[in-house]
């Protein structure tokens, strides 16, 4: 198992599905793991695999201040945040888009600068952005939502390269469909025949949010300390064809 012991690491997005299983997997390598999410409730779940809660809304920055200022200085931070609306592009409307790409890329990369202004990033710390296959891949009614994690790639390689300099190492994971969160209402709105045909395009099966936190737990460890401004594809095979 990769080791985090006593790392101080918070996950934004941590009661969601790939979330909590992040979550859980820094608690199981010793990590002081930080769940931080809008919900009070859904926070209180993961009390057994959190050393804090912490509420947080990436799309309300005026209340950042203050849950910020709750934070010790962070070894890591994964930001799990996102927003999957799927519609044709010939009905999407310029606030969806500009949503999208809020959520998806401009509060994200906003909130880490907060950090850094306030020095809540230790040197050396290592920040995970969860990113997806969407935006390597086109899929019909994906746009605003591939188009902001195709974002994330240029996010990811700049903020690498600027924060070098301080040791602080920027890398993010992108999964495909798995059987948790977007995954389970992408999976809710298919038929079981639409599935099947869908789960043919991964050699390896569709995959489970663990997949995808073992991946997270290696970059945010010392073994992955020369690694940075890189993209982590966890998908069963999915881009390879």
């Amino acid at each position: 198992m990769t080791s985090l012991q006593g790392k101080q690491i918070a996950t934004i997005g941590s009661t969601g599905g790939i979330g909590s299983a992040i979550q859980s997997e820094l608690h199981r390598a010793g990590a002081k793991a930080i769940a931080i999410g809008r919900s009070p409730e859904k926070l209180a779940g993961l009390a057994d695999v959190s050393s804090a809660c912490v509420v947080l809304d990436l799309a309300k920055p005026d209340a950042w201040p203050a849950a910020i200022s709750s934070l010790p200085e962070l070894d890591g931070l994964v930001i799990c945040s996102g927003r999957l609306d799927v519609a044709p592009f010939r009905v999407t409307s310029p606030a969806k888009f500009s949503e999208a790409m809020d959520i998806n890329v401009v509060a994200p990369a906003m909130f880490v600068r907060a950090l850094l202004r306030t020095g809540k990033l230790k040197a050396s710390c290592s920040i995970v952005f969860i990113g997806s296959i969407a935006g390597l891949r086109a899929s019909p009614g994906n746009l605003t939502y591939a188009a902001g994690k195709s974002a994330l790639h240029g996010v990811v390689r700049n903020m690498a390269l600027e924060l070098a300099p301080q040791r602080i190492r920027v890398n993010m994971v992108s999964p495909g469909l798995v059987q948790a969160g977007m995954g389970e209402a992408i999976r809710s709105s298919v038929t079981a025949d639409q599935l099947q045909e869908y789960a043919r395009r991964y050699p390896l099966g569709l995959g489970k949010a663990e997949q995808v936190a073992g991946p997270v737990a290696f970059l945010l460890s010392d073994q992955a300390s020369w690694i940075t401004g890189q993209d982590l594809v966890a998908d069963g095979g999915a881009t390879l064809s």
